[in-house]
């Protein structure tokens, strides 16, 4: 089964936890994916989503010079590069997560997303099952083979 390093992004946006939040939303205008992890040197110590800064802002709990400490999701849950997809689906299912840093050797390497991992798994099991098909034709020539040539060429050559 493939690996967490295959499927993650591996330039991810980062800002320290002194960011402010209004550089953590112009940086997320310039990213696709949705989230911005908050690192201490290079250690990942929070998230921040699109939602968290919407949810802040409009509740009217924060204004954009407040700094990213006062918003991020703390402590983090990540993954590993080496983890294999299905366990990292399994993290997805209990920790209910979008979006997972991916940490080796205490720093940041990475992003995995819940969209990346699934749709992964979803091509592994197409290869697996267009295998278990070619298997299977052959199986069912083969069967025919038997069925049909087995006799008259026993007969033929006086088996």
């Amino acid at each position: 089964m493939a690996r967490v390093r295959k499927i993650m992004l591996a330039d991810v946006p980062a800002l320290k936890k002194e960011a402010k939040i209004e550089e953590a939303a112009k940086l997320l205008s310039k990213t696709e994916n949705g989230c911005i992890v908050v690192v201490e040197g290079k250690k990942p110590i929070g998230m921040i989503t699109e939602l968290d800064i919407v949810r802040n802002i409009s509740s009217g709990n924060l204004k954009f010079k407040d700094s990213l400490s006062k918003i991020m999701t703390s402590p983090v849950v990540y993954m590993t590069p080496d983890m294999k997809l299905d366990e990292a689906l399994k993290m997805i299912d209990t920790k209910r997560f979008r979006k997972y840093p991916v940490v080796e050797n205490g720093e940041l390497a990475g992003l995995a997303t819940k969209n990346d991992i699934v749709h992964a798994i979803s091509e592994n099991v197409k290869l697996h099952r267009a295998i278990q098909n070619a298997v299977l034709i052959l199986f069912v020539v083969f069967e025919l083979f038997v069925f049909f040539l087995y006799r008259p060429l026993a007969a033929y050559f006086g088996a």
